[in-house]
Order: C-alpha cells, then structure tokens, then sequence
C-alpha cells in the first residue's frame, strides 16, 4: 500500500511540475500582454492629450477670446482604428485637458467605420469657436508601433466659429467658409451635433444621433417616434418589434432608443417603391412604422400602425441646406414634449393567435395587405 502511494505520487509530480511551468509560461505572457496595452493606452492617451491641447492653442491664436464657455468635445476615436487596433484611450487625454465628461454630457462620441480616418472637434460654447484636428494616418501607423515621435501628428488644422446665431445671421459667409471643408468633410456632423449639445439636447437624443453619425431632422423624428411609443405603447415587461415600411433615419433612433434590433430578433425594414404606396388606402399614405408590443401576461402580440407629420416650422430656405437642416434640428429639440403633435396613430390591431410579427415580415408577405390598408 505504501509503495503504491509513493508511486502514485511520483507519477503525478511532472505532471505539477509542467501544470508549475505552464502557468509561469502563460503568467509571463499576460504580463508581457499587459506591458504591452499599458504602452498602447499611454500612446493614445497622449495623442487624445495633444488635440485637446493644440486646439485650445488654434482657438487663443485665432483671434478668439480665451476661452469664455463650457467645452464640447467631438471625436470618433474608440471607432476609429490605427493597425487594427483601437484608439479609445485617446479620449481620455481629451477629457484630462479639457474637463469634457460623458457624464456632463460633454464629449460625444461619433459614429465611423474602423478605416476612417481619425479626427477631434472642441467647440467653445462661449465664442462659438470650433477647432478641428484631423491625424495623420501614416504618422499614426508608426507611432502605434512604437516610435515616440509625434511631430506632423495632424495633417489637418481648421478653427470655425459655428454656433448656431452666428450661422442664422451670417449665412452667406458661413456657407462660403463650408464649401472650402475646413472640417475636411466632417462639417455637418460637427456642426449640428455640436450646436444641439449646447442647446440641452437630452441624453436619449444625444445617444441617437451619436450612432446616426449626425443630428438631422430625420434622426428626430425617429426621437420624437420612440417617445411616443415609450409613453402611450409601453411594452411593460414585455418586447417590441419594429416593423419599418417607410425607412429613413428615423430608423437608427429607434434601434438605439428601443434597443429592438435585427440581431435580437427584434427590427425589420421594407422598402416600398413609388408603386406600393400608391396602393396604400388615402388614411394609410403617410405610413411609417408598425410597432408591435408582446404582453408578458398572456403573450399575445398587439399592433399599430403609426405615420409622421413634419408640421410646418419657420426655418427660411437659404442658400446653405447645412444651416437650414441645423434650424429645423433647433426646432425639433424644442418639440421633444409633444410628440402627439407628430406622431399619428393610423390603425390598432391584434394578431391572431399563434402569429408573430416575424411571420408577417417575411419574404412575400405585405403587413398593409394583412393589415386591409391596400386600396380595393
């Protein structure tokens, strides 16, 4: 028994031993893994550190005052990717220099693909002044490998003066100053997103138009749509499922501000040509969303069929469609409490038993047609 007990143990010591060396092996590379993100975060964080820092300078060297408001910080870093690899940490060397927070609202992360190139906005909300820094991609490629200097970091510099008054007064020159792209065609994001934080656009809308990539009247409407079904549609703690038979960005607030999704099971869009909503019945023309509710109590599936009216506001048309869109945007914040203004219920329904919005969303099947809103 006792030779046995020594055998068995000896035949499990190399086994201990090589589990020993195998954890140091996998220690030491988590440990060079970690040295090796720490040097990554601190380069970013000092590239993040670098915009906020050159842009307060491009705004004291440009005949601006000093700075005389709260900052607004817009960039697309953290989507944005150098090598493949993510360039978040630059965000923080913003939000060190220039106190911006998502917290306080105040550094608004914007939505790109991961080969666009990467860029900051800081806008002073006293002066109105916006300066804009876009890197070097080429400069960046090296500095993410290694090397540590950072000189010719941005290729692109601009200082604007954009907040909203001094556009509506001095259109002309505004638009003049637009079509030179001094923001390097990231002008109408910078520009709406920007002037609607100012103006104390809420935290669901600011997460809407993040995602959208810019604030326009049609992100709005799909703010103003999510609203209302939030209030007077509650799902209790049931689900959604969005139906879109007339997309536009409307849709990308209802994805976010929702969260009903393709990937949940939960979003579907059609495309009506010119044709189909001819057929559509004269109470139907202005057909925009089915939102469909499933009651946690008895699972059913409860609908309405829900249509949009613009409303007419007292924007002028001007030259420049940028600023007449910032004014309509403007307007919109202004309306986010009354979305029944908007926001039209066209038919209530029930599905049958046994049937799911999924089944009325599939390939071949008209919602309209099951819905009796085709024209005869």
């Amino acid at each position: 028994m006792g030779q046995f007990q020594f055998t068995h143990l000896f035949s499990q010591r190399p086994m201990t031993i090589g589990l020993m060396f195998l954890a140091l092996i996998f220690m030491g590379q988590r440990s060079s893994y970690a040295q090796e993100t720490d040097l990554h975060s601190e380069q970013w964080f000092a590239v993040g550190k670098k915009a906020g820092e050159e842009a307060l300078s491009m705004m004291g060297k440009e005949g601006f005052p000093h700075r005389q408001g709260v900052l607004i910080v817009l960039s697309n870093a953290g989507y944005a990717e150098i090598n493949h690899r993510s360039t978040q940490p630059a965000l923080d060397g913003l939000s060190e220099v220039t106190g911006a927070s998502r917290g306080k609202q105040s550094l608004i992360e914007v939505h790109s693909d991961s080969q666009s190139q990467l860029w900051f906005a800081v806008y002073d909300t006293g002066t109105g002044a916006c300066a804009y820094l876009q890197a070097d991609g080429k400069v960046l490629e090296k500095l993410s490998a290694g090397i540590k200097d950072s000189s010719g970091l941005f290729s692109h510099r601009s200082v604007m003066r954009i907040d909203a008054d001094y556009l509506f007064a001095n259109v002309a020159t505004a638009h003049r100053k637009f079509e030179e792209k001094p923001f390097d065609g990231n002008e109408f994001r910078i520009v709406t997103i920007a002037n609607a934080v100012a103006k104390g656009a809420p935290s669901s809308a600011v997460r809407a138009f993040e995602f959208h990539d810019h604030f326009c009247p049609g992100v709005s409407s799909g703010i103003l749509m999510a609203s209302y079904i939030q209030q007077h549609f509650s799902r209790g703690n049931g689900s959604y499922f969005i139906h879109s038979v007339d997309p536009w960005c409307k849709e990308d607030a209802l994805l976010v501000l929702l969260n009903t999704t393709p990937g949940k099971n939960g979003y579907c869009v059609s495309y009506p040509t010119a044709e189909d909503k001819a057929k559509w019945k004269p109470e139907a023309k202005n057909a925009a969303t089915i939102v469909y509710r499933q009651l946690e109590k008895n699972k059913k599936w409860e609908g309405r069929v829900l249509a949009f009216e613009w409303g007419e506001n007292s924007c002028p048309k001007t030259e420049s469609k940028m600023i007449d869109k910032l004014c309509g945007d403007l307007w919109f914040l202004k309306q986010m409490d009354t979305t029944e203004k908007f926001v039209k219920v066209i038919k209530e329904f029930e599905l049958p038993e046994g049937v799911s919005p999924k089944d009325w969303a599939r390939p071949g099947v008209d919602p309209m047609s099951k819905l009796q809103l085709l024209r005869d």
